[in-house]
């Protein structure tokens, strides 16, 4: 009697492990599956965001050659659209002749620890493991003639974040007047400086640095706050044109 009592309750003490066992896989492939299902939508965001400031690029390449203005439509999708982390761009001619400097708003579409960036026409993907650029930005570096383009950006009453649930927003581009250029017609060596955040410093480098006779350097912490300063040279330019454009931004 007292050995079937004690199959009796081996047999369930066995039963109470196997359950556990089943509930605690089920848990975890739960777990797994909602973290991965959550990636997977924060990648379609980021992908999205690349798509909107794409389009947003090219309707600033637009407004830069005489479009009065141009809107484009972005989609957040809980994620968020920041202005603001101004890029800091010089260009030299080498002699002190002819120089530029501007520092123009960045326009960050943010999810979480990812965010893909609009700056100057280059359009920059960002993730915790680097820096890419997918789209360059506006003007000729591969040419005798090298042609840059400087746009100040009027960002009055603008809000530093846009953000909140799953809206609409339209960022809309005006055209400030007629651009203003200045040429070199006899530059042999022209540099480039840009400075910005750490984490993005590397898609410039890259973007810069493959040509053909460029030597780039990096300067870390230049302003104290994790701001490195890349400086590229170029000496196969024979004339240099830089264009000034100031460009409203405006976000309903």
């Amino acid at each position: 009697m007292f050995r079937g009592d004690d199959r009796g309750v081996s047999e369930v003490l066995g039963f109470v492990l196997v359950f556990s066992l089943i509930v605690a896989s089920v848990g975890i492939v739960v777990t797994a599956g909602l973290g991965g299902l959550q990636d997977m939508r924060d990648g379609e965001r980021v992908t999205n965001g690349e798509r909107a400031l794409d389009v947003l690029a090219e309707n600033y390449d637009d407004v830069l050659t005489g479009a009065p203005s141009r809107s484009t439509q972005i989609r957040l999708s809980d994620a968020s659209l920041r202005v603001g982390d101004p890029v800091a761009f010089r260009v030299d001619n080498g002699t002190g002749t002819l120089n530029r400097s501007e520092e123009t708003s960045r326009i960050s579409f943010v999810v979480g620890d990812e965010a893909v960036h609009f700056v100057n026409g280059a359009v920059i993907r960002e993730s915790p493991g680097g820096a890419v650029m997918l789209r360059e930005p506006t003007g000729v570096l591969d040419a005798e003639t090298m042609v840059v383009h400087q746009t100040e950006f009027y960002t009055r009453g603008v809000p530093a974040v846009v953000g909140g649930g799953d809206r609409t927003v339209q960022v809309r581009l005006y055209r400030r007047g007629q651009p203003g250029v200045s040429v070199d017609p006899d530059s042999t060596t022209v540099i480039h400086n840009v400075t910005t955040d750490a984490d993005t410093i590397g898609a410039w480098r890259r973007h810069y640095g493959s040509r053909d006779g460029v030597i780039c350097n990096t300067t870390e912490n230049v302003d104290g706050a994790d701001r490195d300063r890349l400086s590229c040279e170029f000496t196969t330019v024979e004339e240099l044109r830089i264009v000034s454009h100031d460009v409203a931004l405006a976000i309903e």
